[in-house]
């Protein structure tokens, strides 16, 4: 027969609570790898102090690596995101229903829906001649620059647009190029696309913006629905907590978009959701709604 002490037991008790505390804690750590489009750190700051925002409010001690993917389609980034042993599981993208039927969508948008609200980043020299546009029938006579594999695409073609579509480098030498009229881009990116060397000649078109119920939203393998609840419940702690919104308020993109791009000022073209089921389904608190003049699509 065995015969504990008092002490004994305690001490038993104590390291069988710190081996119960360990392995809860090492079974909520983990790492994310996400994948980053144009391999741009500084473009997607402020996206990736949101998915930081959202493992730091999650349970749990996880670790988040950027993996930089210039050059690769995203389409391809999709693809590989699905594959066995995959240098990423983890990337952010605009709203598409393939997408969400495919992977586990974190349905919370990250932006908030300012990437839905679209600028025209257009040749300076151009400002007059593209000045007159106010209207979404004001658009159908000019081609837009947009991405190759771009959900947003789908949506624009939908609402009658035309657009040339290219590697993400390539459309800004298009656009120096005059192969098309305009370049639309959010109004969180663009400001900083034009800050870059040799673009002293691009503008932004003032006094219109393209407007779209959509955003960028987390993805992973549907393998990998421990990822997608990490995040989740990461992302509505934030939120309840306050911590979300101070960084959207502070953070200096946003606080430059906002600023920059005056949407109060600007007519707002809204454009016709060719799929809403899903993003209606969100709750009205997770998106920015800004006062503003709207010209309907139709």
């Amino acid at each position: 027969m065995i015969r504990t002490t008092r002490k004994g037991a305690l001490a038993l008790t104590t390291l069988l609570c710190l081996t119960f505390i360990d392995l809860h804690q090492h079974a909520h750590a983990a790492t994310f790898r996400v994948g980053l489009l144009h391999g741009d750190t500084e473009i997607f700051d402020y996206e990736l102090s949101v998915i930081r925002l959202a493992l730091d409010n999650a349970p749990g001690q996880h670790t988040l690596e950027v993996v930089p993917m210039a050059g690769t389609p995203q389409n391809r980034i999709f693809a590989i995101l699905n594959e066995t042993s995959a240098p990423i599981d983890l990337f952010f993208s605009g709203y598409s229903p393939e997408r969400e039927r495919q992977l586990l969508q974190v349905d919370i948008p990250l932006t908030r829906g300012l990437l839905g609200f679209r600028l025209f980043a257009v040749k300076s020299s151009r400002l007059e001649e593209l000045g007159d546009i106010a209207t979404l029938e004001d658009l159908y006579q000019w081609r837009i620059g947009s991405g190759t594999g771009w959900p947003e695409n789908r949506i624009m073609r939908r609402n009658g647009l035309q657009l040339d579509t290219s590697s993400y480098d390539n459309l800004w030498r298009m656009l120096d190029y005059e192969r098309f009229d305009l370049f639309h881009r959010g109004i969180q990116e663009i400001f900083t696309e034009l800050n870059k060397p040799g673009r002293d000649n691009i503008a932004v078109l003032p006094g219109i913006a393209l407007a779209m119920h959509y955003d960028y939203f987390l993805y992973v393998s549907r393998d990998r629905q421990d990822l997608h609840d990490i995040l989740l419940e990461g992302l509505q702690t934030a939120y309840q907590n306050g911590a979300f919104m101070e960084n959207f308020r502070s953070h200096p993109q946003i606080q430059t978009a906002l600023e920059q791009s005056r949407l109060h000022e600007r007519k707002l073209i809204w454009l016709d959701m060719p799929e809403t089921s899903s993003l209606g389904r969100i709750p009205s608190e997770y998106w920015h709604a800004p006062q503003t003049t709207v010209e309907n699509a139709h």
